[in-house]
């Protein structure tokens, strides 16, 4: 037969009502990684959090290209220059 300590219950269910430590590199990683650790709870409605300031999403014009320049081969630089 399996006895129940209640303290532990208690302390079980005590340090689940604390919220978890936010870290400024957390804080920098976006409300994606906050969402993802349970600081932030899934069911919570994050409208208001955007709805004031600035947009976190902003839309400018796209250039147009030539249509002469769509298959020209440029080069491309994928590392330090060595100049």
């Amino acid at each position: 037969m399996i006895e129940k300590n209640p303290d532990a219950a208690a302390a079980m269910l005590e340090a689940t009502n604390d919220p978890p430590p936010i870290t400024e590199d957390d804080i920098n990683k976006g409300m994606i990684n906050l969402l993802n650790k349970g600081i932030i709870p899934r069911d919570v409605d994050l409208t208001p959090a955007f709805e004031k300031g600035a947009a976190p999403v902003m839309c400018k014009g796209i250039k147009f290209y030539d249509k002469r320049e769509a298959n020209v081969k440029r080069e491309i630089q994928t590392g330090p220059a060595n100049i």
